[in-house]
């Protein structure tokens, strides 16, 4: 089994001494995913993964889904997306910092994401770093008359329609028609029970959400930025600077994440400030779990 330790951080657990090119068994999954919910987001160290062995980890945890963003999406396997600043497409800034805002993966589609996974194949000596905020203890720290009163709330979200705060970026742009309807508009709630753990979470609260239901347009952009202050701030959040070879997992439903701030195109792949980063998500439970949506 796994080695697993809590970063020290406000969240986040690292996992060391497991060898996912051939080691996936159930008993695996299961202490995996336990500490995942349990520490909202998973460090495995040291892993050296072909795209299809990481594909095969990756679908342990639920439908690969593919991004609206087609233009992102790797050549061949188009679940996946390439994170980072050395390809002709990282030329654009907008491209390559959309990430650097607040953001729920998939709270702008009916069926959420539910897990996203980041491979580092390459990793900068300075930047580059994704922050994780557990919704799971903001929810629990607000007063508890503002929990009740988000606790019966629910938003309607559309990709990038949120306000983005002075040290964000907009988010990586949509380019056609096609990937601009996609998606519709869709409802969520503020607060979601997570189909695994039970635990209550804030959701969504940057990036998507537009209106909140009953309150005008300025009366939802100062709730949510308040809601947003309050689950960013360092109490809640991890850190998490790449090595080569690590896989952040973060459990979506309980978690926002952004990149820390703008990285510079690099030169040559082999250069210092290199970063690529493999992405995948997926939607649904667990391959362990699948018998609770039964």
């Amino acid at each position: 089994m796994a080695t697993i330790r809590p970063t020290g951080s406000a969240c986040g657990a690292v996992v060391e001494d497991v060898d996912l090119t051939h080691d996936l068994s159930d008993d695996l999954t299961r202490q995996l995913t336990g500490a995942l919910y349990d520490h909202r987001c998973l460090v495995i160290k040291n892993q050296t993964l072909t795209k299809d062995a990481y594909y095969r980890f990756a679908g342990e945890w639920g439908e690969l889904i593919r991004h609206v963003l087609d233009y992102l999406r790797m050549p061949g396997f188009p679940e996946m997306m390439a994170i980072g600043n050395t390809e002709t497409k990282d030329r654009d800034p907008g491209v390559r910092n959309g990430a650097v805002a607040w953001h729920t993966d998939g709270s702008y589609i009916e069926d959420p994401t539910t897990i996203t996974m980041l491979h580092a194949v390459r990793a900068p000596r300075r930047g580059g770093e994704t922050m994780v905020a557990d919704m799971v203890a903001a929810y629990e720290a607000l007063d508890p008359a503002l929990r009740s009163e988000v606790d019966e709330m629910t938003a309607l979200h559309y990709y990038g329609r949120a306000e983005v705060g002075p040290d964000e970026n907009p988010v990586i742009p949509i380019k056609t028609e096609a990937q601009a309807t996609t998606n519709d508009v869709c409802e969520k709630p503020l607060v979601l029970t997570h189909p695994v753990s039970g635990r209550r979470a804030l959701y969504a609260v940057a990036q998507s959400p537009f209106q909140i239901n009953g309150m005008t347009e300025i009366e939802t952009q100062h709730f949510l930025a308040r809601l947003k202050t309050h689950a960013t701030s360092a109490d809640f959040v991890y850190d998490h600077r790449y090595e080569v070879g690590d896989i952040l997992i973060f459990d979506t439903l309980s978690t926002m994440h952004r990149a820390k701030g703008n990285i510079e195109a690099a030169s040559t792949p082999e250069a210092d400030n290199a970063r690529l980063l493999w992405r995948l998500s997926a939607k649904g439970l667990p391959k362990v779990h699948r018998h609770l949506a039964a």
